[in-house]
């Protein structure tokens, strides 16, 4: 469930990022000005983002490029009219960071190079629920527009995970589902089965 913080209406999202009324907390941005509250992240769900990126980590030569639910991406309104989002795990170019030390925020905004990948851990709804359509439809739509080449749907509850590819503007989708080693493009050297990553044992001992 999420609540109005407050009453104050921001005028864009640049405004947003600059205001420092806002408490610990997460926070998204909506199209109308206004601010909302998100309740806390289920815990298997960091877990797994964050297992995830350690893995991902190991595979370049720059760790700060690899960031679980730590940086915001502004982003087109679209069904939930959020203009941000702060996907579970993003991978950087290293311009990005730079970028960033700019605006002295942790947040990639319209207008700059696109992330050369995201991955989002799916919360428990039926295929009608925001949390299923938020996914699966909404951040679909916007890293599409965002044109980042591959985006990874990681659902534990439907137990598969959706390698969305982008393909001369559109995604295409492969499905894997248990012990199938999932290919990427981006990485072509990982090689990780849909139930390790789905249980978040990606790390070799």
């Amino acid at each position: 469930m999420t609540v109005s913080y407050t009453a104050v209406r921001y005028k864009d999202y640049r405004a947003y990022l600059a205001s420092d009324r806002l408490p610990d907390g997460h926070f998204r941005l909506l199209s109308n000005g206004e601010v909302i509250e998100l309740p806390p992240e289920d815990e298997e769900n960091y877990f797994i983002a964050d297992e995830f990126a350690e893995l991902l980590k190991r595979l370049l030569e720059n760790r700060r490029l690899v960031k679980s639910s730590s940086t915001e991406l502004q982003v087109q309104p679209v069904g939930d009219r959020r203009v941000n989002r702060e996907p579970d795990l993003l991978v950087l170019r290293p311009e990005h960071l730079e970028l960033m030390a700019e605006i002295k925020k942790n947040a990639i905004l319209l207008g700059m190079p696109a992330p050369l990948f995201v991955a989002e851990v799916v919360s428990p709804g039926n295929e009608s629920s925001a949390n299923y359509r938020r996914d699966y439809e909404w951040k679909r739509q916007q890293y599409e527009w965002w044109e980042i080449p591959e985006y990874w749907i990681i659902d534990r509850h439907r137990q598969q995970v959706v390698v969305l590819v982008l393909k001369d503007g559109s995604y295409e989708e492969t499905l894997y589902r248990n012990s199938e080693v999932i290919r990427s493009s981006i990485f072509p050297a990982l090689q990780l089965a849909t139930d390790r990553l789905l249980s978040g044992e990606v790390l070799e001992d």
